[in-house]
C-alpha cells in the first residue's frame, strides 16, 4: 500500500501564503496605478485563500492519518494480518 507523507501531498505551508498575502497587500498600497493595485490585491486575496485551503487540506489529512492509524491498530489487535505494520503516531 503506498502511503503519502504530508510532504508528498502538501507543497508549501499555509503561513508561507499569508507572508505573500500580506506583501501583495503592501504593494497594492504603494502601487502607483490603479490597475497594478487591483492586481496586487486580487494576488493578496488569493494568497490567503490559498493559506486557507491549505490549512483544512492539512486538516483532514491528519485526521485521516489518525483514522488509518486507528484502524491499523484495531486490526492487529483482532489477530487480522498479524504482519501488518503499524506505523507509529
Amino acid at each position: 500500500m503506498l502511503l503519502l507523507t504530508r510532504s508528498d501531498v502538501i507543497p508549501g505551508d499555509a503561513k508561507d501564503c499569508r507572508k505573500h498575502a500580506l506583501r501583495c497587500a503592501e504593494l497594492a498600497v504603494a502601487a502607483r496605478t490603479p490597475q497594478l493595485k487591483a492586481t496586487f490585491r486580487e494576488l493578496s486575496k488569493n494568497w490567503e485563500k490559498l493559506a486557507i485551503l491549505l490549512d483544512d487540506v492539512l486538516a483532514k489529512l491528519s485526521e485521516s492519518e489518525d483514522i488509518e492509524w486507528r484502524v491499523q491498530a484495531s486490526l492487529k489487535e483482532a489477530g487480522w494480518f498479524s504482519n501488518l505494520a503499524v506505523r507509529e503516531k
